[in-house]
């Protein structure tokens, strides 16, 4: 969660990648594909329920408008993923580029129903296209991060049948 909150801080507060690429990069997609293939149902749809919201109060969207894409992003990872290769490189950027193509989409259609005008056109399928592709490449990073932080932070798991010292036999015989 705390992650995910400056995620959204970050992507609201930097101004060089819309300086740099005309227009403001959502990496929310790959940090919901990435809770999806690591954490259990109610974080997933918590970090999209807190992660749509956070983002909407920062954007023009209508507040809630985010929530939805994002729970089904991170909620159709999360019901797939024992038939994923989750440690596979290829496979966190293909559903990566997925998610971060379908939650824009997603989001435009809701958007479209609401009544709203958003803006559509040819530069929005190439920012919707260099957005997947970001996203794809964000996935495997934040992957990465999270099982790092995961072995720095929790402890591991007890053994109670493992001997003190695995040198040790015990020999037994006649003699």
């Amino acid at each position: 969660m705390i992650g995910a909150y400056l995620l959204v801080f970050l992507q609201s507060h930097w101004q060089w990648p819309r300086l740099w690429l005309g227009f403001q990069p959502d990496l929310t997609p790959a940090l919901l594909v990435c809770a999806g293939l690591t954490l259990a149902a109610g974080q997933v749809s918590t970090t999209a329920m807190l992660t749509g919201l956070w983002l909407d109060s920062l954007s023009a969207n209508p507040l809630g408008l985010s929530v939805l894409p994002l729970f089904i992003a991170g909620w159709a990872v999360f019901s797939f993923r024992e038939l994923i290769l989750r440690d596979e490189l290829v496979a966190q950027f293909y559903i990566g580029t997925a998610a971060g193509a379908a939650v824009p989409l997603l989001q435009v259609w809701l958007l479209r129903l609401v009544g709203s005008n958003p803006l559509l056109g040819w530069q929005m399928g190439v920012w919707c296209l260099v957005n997947a592709l970001l996203c794809g490449v964000a996935v495997p990073v934040f992957y990465r991060l999270a099982k790092l932080l995961d072995r720095w932070l929790s402890h591991p798991s007890h053994d109670p049948n493992r001997w003190p010292n695995e040198n040790r036999q015990i020999v037994r015989g006649k003699n």
